[in-house]
């Protein structure tokens, strides 16, 4: 199931980011790489910037996540990331998908 996050997932939604981030390890170029990919006060920074996150969800556990930003005229998908475990089943894409469709 596709649905808007709340501030409750905070720390599941840095969990995936970072979980996920590490395949691009390596990758990413060492200067923007750091530990964690991303510090929780910046996913704070995000919020606060209005990015809201959607996520793929059994239960109460998310399996990926996607952050929508509204800016002046546009709208902007932002930290697409599923959990490796969870990787290569369409949950990206689905997400993708219902984000595009909002």
């Amino acid at each position: 199931m596709i649905r808007r996050c709340t501030s409750c997932e905070f720390e599941q939604i840095y969990t995936i980011i970072n979980d996920a981030a590490q395949a691009y390890k390596g990758v990413i170029p060492a200067d923007c790489w750091t530990e964690p990919y991303m510090s929780a006060p910046a996913l704070q920074q995000e919020l606060d910037a209005g990015v809201v996150f959607w996520g793929s969800a059994e239960g109460a556990e998310l399996s990926g996540v996607m952050g929508l930003q509204e800016t002046k005229d546009i709208t902007l998908i932002r930290h697409a990331y599923v959990l490796p475990s969870r990787q290569r089943r369409g949950l990206g894409a689905q997400l993708l998908s219902h984000l595009r469709a909002l």
